[in-house]
């Protein structure tokens, strides 16, 4: 109905955002897991290193960006 621009709407709508939503339900259930089972160390650990990478990987993903469309810092 609304063409090439609904479904792009519904595409990222779709995969972009419930994707998102369902890896991070992902994430929090193996950590809360973790906490069940007592591995409150693997659980702090994979939470952790999970932000610090994603955190990290963003800014490689800025900096490879800007560096390929010449925005500023």
């Amino acid at each position: 109905r609304g063409g090439a621009h609904g479904e792009s709407i519904r595409l990222f709508a779709a995969v972009g955002v419930l994707g998102g939503f369902t890896t991070f339900s992902a994430f929090s259930l193996e950590a809360a897991l973790m906490i069940e089972r007592r591995q409150l160390a693997m659980a702090g650990g994979y939470v952790t290193a999970s932000v610090a990478l994603s955190v990290l990987a963003l800014f490689i993903g800025l900096m490879v960006a800007r560096r390929a469309f010449g925005a500023a810092p």
